[in-house]
């Protein structure tokens, strides 16, 4: 009995160490930072096909799955087996050739043409009744973008006018709205001005938005993305959506600096109307984009740039391009203190600290103004500013420029 216990104890004791030794040779640490939807250049991928440990990567299959403007996507399915025996992961990788764009770190000024108009107030008009404020007995609030007016698309001041001239009788409109992004319908019901005889809305409205912010890469096919996030309403926080706009290389003419818990600001100045750079096409989670107009001469002196994708984006040093006077770009030092494993489209990628002792002292950190401004690791762009710590300027997120090309 005693020698029958001791020898299921042995084999117990050498089972457990074949099990430890096994999961031992799986590389957990690595493994984990492949995902299923990673875009990777062709140089790139050859790391992929590096044995991990005892594990030894396999191409299985490759699909042509995308023939884009500037480039075509090659599929592969990479099996990784545990010493070439036992499939441990499958891994989709879509390979591209070794991608080029050009670095921004310019400091630009977009006009976004809204997709109908923001009520931003109202004003009361005259009537034999008495001063009357229309907004104050709709349904309408501040913030609210209006899309239809009797069934009619408005995306200017003009628009309304245009439905108002229609609509003389003095009958109730028809008013179809957003609101956090979802569609809501009422009714408003203009007034007789009786300084004008003209039925009036009392409302206030814009239909575009204006703001400063960075330049993150231009495509060789000029098509570019910039900022990092979203411009969203002041009112309502959600993204501001758009059916065109216009993008201007922007003059930081100061610098507001940022102390614990009051970010601080680059103030940018640009002519609306005057020499456009490109157009806007889209205002995403991840950013601006559009094109750059091909008559357009600032990209004379800049310099093409590799990409690197969130597999190579680690923890050390690194720098970011940004404007902080005039239209000059600089390169200032920051570390990357953490990057975040992140399987598909997120914000908050990445951690950085400014450690740029040039950049601390003219700004005190990160300033609103520098969101978009490229993030350079290892001579790759890895990615873009977004956004500042309140509580630390000196600190701030970035996304990975993968999210930035996908958006």
């Amino acid at each position: 009995m005693f020698t029958k216990k001791r020898w299921l104890w042995g084999v117990w004791i050498i089972a457990s160490g074949i099990f430890l030794w096994i999961s031992m040779a799986i590389p957990y640490s690595l493994l984990s930072i492949y995902d299923e939807d990673i875009i990777v250049t062709t140089k790139e991928f050859q790391d992929y096909l590096k044995p991990i440990g005892f594990v030894y990567p396999t191409i299985t299959t490759v699909v042509a799955i995308d023939e884009q403007k500037d480039q075509e996507i090659q599929q592969y399915t990479v099996d990784y087996k545990l010493f070439n025996l036992f499939n441990i992961l499958s891994l989709k990788v879509d390979v591209v050739e070794d991608r080029q764009v050009y670095a921004g770190g310019n400091a630009v000024g977009f006009v976004l043409d809204t997709k109908g108009v923001i009520l931003v107030g109202s004003n009361g008009i005259i009537t034999k009744d008495g001063l009357v404020d229309t907004l104050k007995d709709s349904q309408l609030r501040i913030g609210d973008v209006i899309t239809k007016l009797n069934a009619i698309e408005v995306n200017s001041m003009e628009d309304i006018a245009t439905v108002l001239q229609v609509h003389l009788d003095g009958k109730a409109i028809d008013v179809e709205y957003k609101r956090n992004g979802q569609i809501h319908y009422t009714t408003i019901q203009p007034v007789l001005d009786e300084l004008t005889k003209q039925y009036k809305l009392g409302l206030w409205v814009k239909d575009n938005a204006v703001g400063v912010g960075t330049l993150t890469y231009v495509k060789q096919n000029l098509e570019y993305g910039a900022l990092g996030h979203a411009i969203t309403d002041v009112n309502t926080t959600q993204p501001i959506e758009v059916i065109g706009g216009q993008l201007y290389l922007a003059n930081v003419v100061g610098v507001k600096k940022g102390v614990e818990g009051v970010p601080g600001e680059l103030m940018g100045l640009f002519i609306q109307g005057k020499d456009a750079i490109g157009n806007i096409d889209k205002n995403t989670n991840y950013g601006v984009y559009g094109n750059i107009l091909e008559n357009s001469s600032f990209l004379e002196k800049k310099a093409l740039i590799p990409l690197g994708s969130r597999s190579q984006a680690k923890p050390g040093k690194a720098k970011i391009l940004t404007c902080i006077d005039g239209e000059n770009i600089e390169a200032f030092d920051v570390e990357i203190i953490k990057t975040n494993y992140q399987a598909s489209a997120t914000e908050k990628s990445m951690i950085i600290k400014v450690t740029d002792k040039e950049l601390l002292e003219r700004t005190g950190g990160i300033v609103q103004g520098m969101s978009g401004s490229p993030i350079i690791q290892e001579g790759k762009l890895i990615g873009a500013v977004t956004h500042v710590f309140v509580s630390d300027p000196t600190k701030g997120f970035g996304l990975y420029i993968d999210w930035m090309l996908s958006a």
